[in-house]
């Protein structure tokens, strides 16, 4: 049975996305909270296709499992300042810098504090397999206000709004001092 709010007791683990996990994906990027902020699937497009269109050479997905149950999606990237899909927009920052992105595909998880929490985890696990990162950016629309609640609630601090093909995003910047310190 699904609790209405997120547990204490609850344990967040991270699988690598492999081709078993493509009629998932598929299925999470056409809901509407998903589509609505990520791109979409052109028609007829293979997830696959559409997961390379979207992310640069250095993207690492994964299915984000709660208690063992798929719930959502989150990747980092390795931040490239020579191509577009990897940071080539983004302000100078620490050369130490991963970006993230994420989302709750299953609809009966969002708006329970999920999010807030497998960030969090996240963020722990992704230092343990890139020690030297000193910085995470995520990059909301501004009008996402329920990721920017969240974003601020695991430690992410807004920086400057910015334009990229054609959007408008929030930098937000975590500092990995933040979680040796909590």
């Amino acid at each position: 049975m699904l609790n209405t709010k997120a547990q204490a007791d609850d344990k967040f683990t991270f699988k690598q996305v492999t081709n078993d996990d493509l009629p998932l994906l598929h299925k999470w990027f056409q809901e509407p909270q998903v589509n609505r902020w990520w791109p979409v699937l052109k028609e007829g497009e293979l997830i696959e296709n559409f997961l390379e269109r979207i992310r640069s050479k250095e993207t690492f997905g994964y299915v984000v499992l709660l208690n063992g149950v798929p719930i959502g999606y989150i990747q980092y990237y390795k931040i490239d300042r020579s191509m577009p899909k990897a940071g080539a927009w983004l302000p100078e920052l620490p050369k130490a810098t991963l970006g993230t992105d994420q989302f709750i595909g299953d609809t009966q998880y969002i708006g329970k504090g999920y999010g807030t929490i497998f960030i969090k985890d996240f963020i722990t696990y992704l230092h343990t397999i890139e020690p030297d990162i000193t910085t995470i950016i995520v990059d909301p629309d501004p009008e996402n206000l329920a990721a920017i609640r969240c974003y601020e609630k695991v430690g992410f601090k807004k920086m400057i709004i910015f334009e990229k093909s054609g959007a408008r995003h929030w930098l937000m910047i975590y500092q990995i001092e933040h979680l040796i310190a909590s």
